[in-house]
């Protein structure tokens, strides 16, 4: 039996459907993290594929090219959804670096995901010092055991301020959400939910957003680098009053705060944060199908 025999074939796309494509390769059990400033910001999964494992099915021309790293590696994601796809560096490692989370139908909390220590290759990644306004603090965010933390896209163009009422570690006391949605699970996002004046963003030229489903919210991101910020309300007061009553209900509670990835704050090991899983795959309406 040749090595082609054993050989799945699995579909793949950016979350917009602007770029569909297929991988040949042995059943996916496993892919690599790495927790580098750009693999660890932008969540990538690898599966590193020898050349050939990749056909095109459907390119709409709208992958961006973002090169970083002390490697120069070529990284593309999508301009309008902000999915990132894959990677190349034929200097480095031949073949093409595809992230497993835009594989259709795999289960990404079921995959072994070991994690290469990019972080220590030199030359070391500096993150920008912030230098944008401050956050309106509230009466939680004064309080005396309140830190500041700043964070940033991979090149630094967007920057951000949060103020937390309590320390961002394994003793943090609210929400720290992983979902398991057609974006959320492509994009990889970890989500807290300060209040909105809890925190502040330099740079908002350099953001660009995408809506899907209901369009109530829309996921912020770097149109250079492609790291995602937060998310944030797409509707306007009179316009959400319009919404369907089970969509309003279950978005209203949300209104006075914004989810924020915490993967864009720097200084922040967003990996070794206590999580909960939440099944939004089942739950978020309209449905999401794979193209």
């Amino acid at each position: 039996m040749s090595a082609t025999e054993n050989l799945k074939t699995y579909r793949g796309n950016c979350h917009c459907g602007g770029y569909i494509f297929e991988v040949k390769t042995h059943e996916i059990k496993t892919a690599v993290g790495c927790n580098c400033s750009s693999c660890s910001k932008k969540a990538y999964l690898w599966l590193f594929l020898p050349e050939g494992s990749v056909s095109v099915v459907k390119d709409d021309g709208l992958l961006t090219e973002f090169v970083c790293g002390p490697h120069k590696s070529t990284h593309r994601f999508c301009s309008r959804c902000g999915t990132s796809v894959f990677a190349t560096n034929p200097s480095y490692r031949p073949g093409t670096a595809v992230n497993a989370r835009t594989l259709q139908s795999l289960e990404i909390w079921n995959l072994t995901t070991p994690v290469h220590d990019g972080a220590k290759i030199n030359p070391q990644w500096a993150p920008p010092v912030y230098s944008g306004p401050e956050p309106t603090l509230d009466d939680s965010s004064k309080a005396d055991t309140a830190i500041e933390y700043h964070g940033s896209c991979r090149c630094g163009a967007v920057q951000a301020a949060v103020r937390l009422a309590h320390p961002l570690d394994e003793t943090y006391p609210d929400p720290i959400l992983e979902c398991n949605c057609s974006i959320c699970q492509r994009g990889g996002y970890i989500w807290i939910y300060p209040k909105k004046e809890q925190i502040a963003i330099h740079g908002v030229d350099s953001l660009t957003g995408y809506t899907f489903g209901n369009k109530v919210w829309k996921k912020m991101f770097c149109k250079i680098c492609g790291v995602h910020i937060v998310s944030e309300l797409n509707v306007s007061g009179g316009e959400f009053e319009k919404l369907p009553d089970e969509v309003r209900r279950y978005n209203e509670p949300k209104l006075p705060y914004r989810a924020v990835n915490v993967r864009m704050i720097n200084g922040v090991d967003a990996l070794g944060l206590k999580t909960e899983k939440e099944d939004g795959w089942d739950y978020l309406k309209p449905d999401y199908v794979d193209p």
